[in-house]
């Protein structure tokens, strides 16, 4: 009992310091909230904690915790990638990843790693809430919106049209699925913000340079 009380603590703490970050998210409405986010930091000081309970040289405790960064990948891809048919939720999934580390970070221990999951959980959260005012261009951006059609079962086609958007510094605000009038086809609308320095004919070049659009225009 008495060894089972620093775990027990190390988890608490895990799930205050993800419940600090979900909070801002829970808060804003975000995909993933104040549950998701004690969940991933608390799971993720779980697995460290059982991973370094199996000792060497039989088994190596960091290939079990290494594990958590590739599992979260995973969690965070869905809060990118859909939210029912809406496509939303990078920087929600960015939070999911670092708080994955902070949880990692209070299961290590010791005075350094407490240090370093505190101050990583005050600069997440103040980048969450505060942030936003200090952004480039932020409310003298143009928010348009593009109609897009690509093949039916090729929504890889869509994701790595977002990652071009994304690389451009271009804001997604929204993915909707809307109805194609074309057998074997998906139709989507995407609300986008363009930042000061990306004109539509850039735009315009990306979209129609990248494999497997066959369609879009701008409304």
């Amino acid at each position: 009992m008495e060894n089972a009380l620093p775990m027990v603590i190390k988890l608490v703490l895990a799930a205050l310091f993800g419940g600090l970050v979900g909070y801002e998210r829970e808060v804003h409405e975000h995909p993933a909230g104040l549950r998701t986010h004690i969940l991933v930091c608390m799971g993720s000081a779980l697995i460290t904690l059982v991973s370094m309970s199996f000792a060497p040289p039989k088994s190596d405790p960091s290939r079990i915790a290494a594990q958590i960064v590739s599992g979260i990948g995973f969690l965070g891809a869905g809060t990118i990638l859909r939210q029912g048919s809406i496509v939303r939720g990078l920087t929600t999934a960015a939070s999911l990843w670092t708080v994955a580390g902070i949880g990692m970070a209070v299961a290590v221990g010791g005075t350094v790693f407490y240090l370093l999951a505190a101050v990583s959980t005050l600069i997440v959260f103040l980048t969450l809430s505060t942030m936003r005012s200090f952004e480039p261009g932020r409310g003298k951006r143009t928010v348009r919106q593009i109609k897009l059609q690509i093949p039916a079962g090729q929504d890889q086609i869509l994701a790595g049209v977002l990652q071009e958007l994304i690389e451009m510094r271009i804001g997604v605000e929204s993915v909707h699925c809307a109805d194609s009038h074309e057998e074997g086809k998906r139709a989507f609308t995407l609300g986008i913000a363009l930042p000061r320095r990306v004109t539509s004919e850039m735009v315009v070049q990306t979209l129609a340079g990248y494999p497997g659009v066959e369609r879009f225009d701008w409304s």
